[in-house]
């Protein structure tokens, strides 16, 4: 008898949310489960969480000891003594700003939708391991974003980083 397919799935969880902005969740659960899928992580879990800048800021302060907004943080569930041995399971979760995404989206010239799609597939990078502190780190990861930009937006332009 064949093993079923395990599944994993992306929750969206926003505070704020409105019935308006149904159409905004869905579309960051189906950029989310696109991810899973050209990554091949389909088993995985995946959060993503939208939210404002305070609360990004407050974040950002604990966990990585800065007290400013950003917009993008990533908290991935494969690091450290407890994470989980390959298969299933959560990968972590993805924090976006829509307050700082809204104002890049403004200076990139590109809807917010685009810029919280780019920003997703960055904050799926480092779930996935990747980083951008080197050169040559940054480069990999720049190629990983194209492509899964590529699969999960095409067409979709990728704004400028300082990476």
């Amino acid at each position: 008898m064949a093993e079923p397919e395990m599944e994993g799935g992306v929750d969206v969880l926003w505070e704020h949310r409105g019935a308006e902005d149904d159409a905004l969740v869905a579309l960051m659960e189906a950029r989310g489960a696109a991810l899973l899928d050209a990554a091949a992580v389909r088993e995985r879990e995946l959060s993503i969480v939208l939210t404002d800048d305070a609360t990004i800021r407050r974040y950002n302060a604990t966990w990585r000891g800065e007290d400013k907004a950003t917009d993008v943080l990533s908290f991935p569930m494969d690091e450290g003594e407890g994470a989980p041995p390959g298969g299933g399971g959560p990968l972590g979760d993805v924090v976006l700003s829509l307050d700082t995404a809204a104002a890049q989206a403004t200076e990139h010239g590109q809807s917010l939708e685009d810029e919280l799609t780019f920003l997703l597939v960055h904050g799926f990078c480092h779930l996935l391991g990747h980083d951008h502190a080197e050169p040559d780190e940054a480069a990999q990861m720049r190629a990983e974003e194209e492509r899964l930009l590529a699969r999960v937006a095409p067409g979709a332009a990728r704004p400028p980083t300082p990476y």
